[in-house]
């Protein structure tokens, strides 16, 4: 029987027809995804494609764990792969940190300004009260002199 559709592997989505023959292949136990996974991957806990639970990697029949143990040479390449990519997350966190000082310091400049802004609101404000408030008073004495000046009919 020929399979068709996609299947995941690793944390991409292949044809069918693109998964090597040599891949451990099983279906999700949780939402039944059909999953692929290079044959050293076999006993490990991997994350489902599709619905993000954890599944462990069933180990072919006839086989053992330790006959999918790498060679020295694979190890030792492993282990540099392992050790650059370890290194560019070092350096990738050194940045994010900058990064995050640098907003933290924005951040409190803003606060900063923006109480400064408060502030000087405020006190327009009570100028404005004040102004308003002066202005009515000059209204009603102008209505006041306006209405005493005015001869009755």
């Amino acid at each position: 029987m020929e399979e068709t559709g996609t299947v995941g592997v690793g944390s991409v989505e292949l044809d069918i027809d693109e998964v090597p023959e040599t891949d451990i292949q099983f279906d999700c136990p949780h939402c039944g995804k059909h999953l692929s996974i290079d044959p050293r991957g076999a006993g490990l806990v991997i994350v489902c494609t599709n619905c993000g639970k954890y599944v462990t990697v069933p180990i072919p029949e006839g086989l053992e764990i330790e006959d999918f143990d790498a060679t020295p040479e694979e190890l030792s390449f492993q282990l540099l792969n392992t050790r650059k990519a370890l290194s560019r997350a070092e350096a990738m966190v050194e940045a994010l940190s900058h990064e995050v000082e640098d907003l933290r310091a924005f951040k409190s400049a803003a606060e900063h300004r923006e109480a400064i802004l408060r502030e000087r609101e405020s006190r327009m404000l009570a100028k404005l009260q004040s102004a308003v408030k002066a202005q009515q008073e000059v209204v009603a004495v102008i209505e006041s002199v306006v209405a005493s000046s005015v001869p009755e009919v």
